[in-house]
């Protein structure tokens, strides 16, 4: 009897962790990149599918769609060896599982090209890696189409950079004679192309085809609800027969929305959004070949509050409004200085050169024709807004002493302010 719970704990775990025919995977190449898929028939609300790893969980599920929980190991190494499970939850509850071997080479000769998919963003990363089983005292890594050297070492030496492609943080400091790797991040759409690593006897240790990816949204900083939006994907040269799904993520899925298998010449896939919502403003482009998912590239939009054009209205009103106030402001005070001049019996002004001994330098300077002096404040240059203005009318001086008459009632000294406010 007491081995009964035995026993009924390891039926348990034959039932919901299985490997599957497809289980056991032929050895991956070293420096290559691995995509596993789990699919299940249905999947309920409550549930949830992903990967881990020996009992770990992965960084990140890469993508979740129609069922099915995508992977992708990238660049493959001795590491990236182990058991893989993609677990069914519900309501935190293993209900299934299955179990998937990944191995890899040790080393990286082959005579045939791999391809390699990567976004381009300022987060995406290529390590690119090439370990021989021979020891060599050169290595390079070259681009073809045009044949560049990108980067090459002696053994026991620092490697040296020939551009244009700076090495990211984890290419090889030292060549320890067969293992070199050459590290690109960010990676930009037009690094696409062959790359090769090639040994001091020309043998060919490592073929990889880059295709990039990447996405853009018109306009590109953000819209109104009301206003529309084109989303593209572009995939460089070479990806044939390579088909592209626009995806919009719920959470931590995705639904289709648009899909096409690109063919010929064309490169793109767009999709256009009418409108927009709070809910809808992260999508993903995936890329995939055979029904393999190669790449995921994501975009969030930013959805402007508001309606843009109630927005825009606003802003015309109360720029009319505004330009408004300033004409009123302007003939209400060219109606005061000629109300002022008719009551003093000086019908107009003229204009001295020169200053004036009773004003000072912030002041400009107007003689009437009976001899009376009028001093208008001068506007301070550095402003850029006017935020009052002032008009005084002084004493004349007396003769060449520069004594100043006083004032009579009827030139009193008076100023006007007005203030023009900003919502």
């Amino acid at each position: 009897m007491s081995l009964m719970p035995w026993t009924f704990l390891i039926l348990i775990s034959v039932f919901c962790c299985r490997s599957q025919a497809e289980g056991h995977m032929p050895k991956a190449q070293h420096g290559t990149d691995v995509t596993l898929s789990c699919e299940v028939a249905s999947l309920p609300e409550s549930s949830t599918l992903q990967w881990e790893r020996e009992g770990a969980p992965t960084s990140n599920t890469t993508l979740f769609l129609n069922n099915t929980a995508y992977i992708i190991l990238h660049s493959v190494d001795q590491q990236s060896q182990g058991t893989y499970t993609c677990k069914l939850k519900q309501n935190g509850k293993v209900q299934m599982c299955w179990n998937r071997t990944v191995s890899v080479s040790e080393h990286t000769y082959s005579k045939k090209s791999f391809p390699l998919y990567r976004e381009t963003s300022n987060s995406s990363d290529l390590t690119l890696i090439c370990k021989s089983e021979k020891t060599y005292n050169r290595i390079r890594w070259q681009l073809h189409h045009p044949e560049l050297i990108m980067i090459a070492a002696e053994k026991g030496q620092k490697p040296i950079v020939n551009g244009p492609i700076e090495p990211g943080t984890h290419t090889s400091t030292s060549y320890n004679g067969r293992e070199f790797i050459f590290h690109v991040s960010p990676v930009r759409f037009n690094y696409s192309g062959i790359y090769k690593c090639v040994g001091d006897d020309q043998t060919t240790y490592s073929t990889i085809t880059l295709h990039t990816v990447r996405v853009s949204a018109d306009p590109p900083d953000g819209v109104f609800r009301n206003q529309s939006v084109v989303l593209t994907c572009e995939v460089s040269r070479g990806a044939d027969r390579a088909t592209l799904a626009w995806l919009r993520m719920e959470g931590n899925r995705a639904a289709w929305v648009k899909q096409d298998v690109l063919t010929g010449s064309k490169r793109t896939l767009s999709v256009t959004l009418k409108s927009l919502s709070e809910g809808q403003l992260l999508w993903q482009c995936a890329l995939f070949t055979e029904s393999t998912l190669r790449a995921v590239a994501p975009i969030k939009l930013r959805l402007y509050a508001g309606d843009g054009v109630v927005e825009s209205s606003v802003v015309i009103i109360t720029a009319g409004a505004v330009a408004a106030c300033v004409v009123i402001l302007l003939g209400a005070l060219l109606f005061y200085f000629q109300r002022k001049s008719a009551a003093g019996g000086q019908p107009r002004t003229e204009i001295k050169p020169g200053a004036d001994p009773c004003l000072s330098d912030s002041a400009l300077t107007y003689v009437n024709r009976d001899g009376g002096h009028v001093a208008m404040a001068k506007a301070e240059e550095e402003e850029e807004e006017l935020h009052y203005a002032s008009v005084t009318v002084r004493g004349v001086c007396d003769g060449a002493r520069g004594n100043s008459r006083k004032n009579t009632p009827g030139t009193s000294d008076s100023t006007i302010y007005s203030t023009v406010n900003f919502g």
